[in-house]
């Protein structure tokens, strides 16, 4: 029987013990150290942390560990960020996948789905880095899985997560290519996550209280002390992320005619509007990654390690 750890070190760190390929727990860091979106603590600024979760484990010795990370690009940091935790388990082999962040909110829902096929759709706020660069992040991909195979079939970088780069390095908008057959968007576009976390900012929320504007949004047309202009920044935030949503699914099924949809990512914690997804598309069998935040890539990481091992080598 074979023991893998996955852990995902993004906000909300997280932890998926599989024995072969069935996950027998998942726990939250934050769940027991009451720290809301709990980030692993500076390695080379804060004291060393000692991971309450990592306590379960401590009579186990895993086959292997996984690691896995949002595109942050800075790996003296993470691989620093890393040694903390190997030094609170025993395990014989490690993976640390730093910039594969997509893939693994897509295996996450696959996992769950029990679906043998399906097209995994996934919108979050800049999951991972395009290839050498450091202003280009991931917004939205889609990918077809079924349990032999993984396939990539498009994906959307943005300068939007950066304004920084987004002002003063713009790359041409809606820049397409086709690599490895696989079709690539560069753009300065804000889209889906990104735009939900830009909205939330303008009515007051913080980067983490998304959720919160999009329960604003309910009250559009309900008599209600809460600031008009509040509400209506939540109601153009749920109008043009559905949209964009609804456009994303178009073309997934223009790359397979597969009716199973499956959608992670962050974005889609977004509730009132997956019900809407499903309205609009009747003919489609859809599943929602139940841990499709950051959270969920711990499972999406060890199960992908398990399962698809050849295709996750490094």
């Amino acid at each position: 029987m074979k023991k893998t750890l996955g852990i995902n070190i993004s906000h909300n760190v997280s932890f998926s013990y599989f024995e072969d390929d069935v996950l027998k727990k998942y726990y939250e860091e934050d769940r027991f150290n009451k720290i809301k979106n709990f980030y692993p603590p500076h390695p080379f600024l804060d004291k060393e942390y000692e991971y309450i979760v990592l306590k379960k484990f401590k009579n186990i010795t895993f086959d292997l560990v996984s690691f896995v990370t949002s595109g942050k690009g800075d790996i003296t940091l993470e691989t620093e960020t890393i040694k903390i935790f190997l030094k609170q388990i025993k395990f014989k082999n490690l993976k640390f996948f730093s910039n594969e962040h997509h893939v693994f909110h897509a295996l996450s829902g696959f996992y769950f789905s029990n679906f043998n096929e399906a097209v995994c759709l996934i919108s979050d706020g800049g999951g991972e880095l395009y290839p050498k660069t450091i202003d280009l992040k991931a917004l939205e991909s889609i990918y077809y899985i079924n349990n032999k195979t993984i396939t990539k079939f498009y994906q959307h970088y943005s300068t939007a997560y950066n304004d920084y780069f987004r002002i003063y390095h713009k790359i041409p908008t809606h820049l397409k290519f086709k690599k490895n057959n696989i079709d690539y968007k560069l753009s300065n576009n804000v889209v889906a996550g990104v735009k939900y976390r830009n909205y939330s900012e303008e009515a007051g929320f913080s980067e983490f209280e998304a959720g919160q504007l999009m329960g604003v949004a309910a009250y559009k047309n309900k008599n209600t002390n809460i600031n008009k202009n509040i509400i209506n920044i939540a109601n153009k935030a749920q109008e043009e992320t559905l949209e964009e949503r609804i456009e994303l699914i178009k073309k997934a099924q223009t790359y397979s005619n597969c009716k199973n949809i499956i959608l992670s990512g962050g974005y889609h914690l977004n509730c009132s509007n997956n019900f809407k997804l499903v309205k609009y598309f009747p003919k489609l069998n859809f599943f929602v990654d139940p841990i499709c935040y950051d959270g969920g890539t711990a499972v999406g990481v060890a199960y992908g390690n398990i399962k698809y091992e050849k295709d996750f080598k490094n």
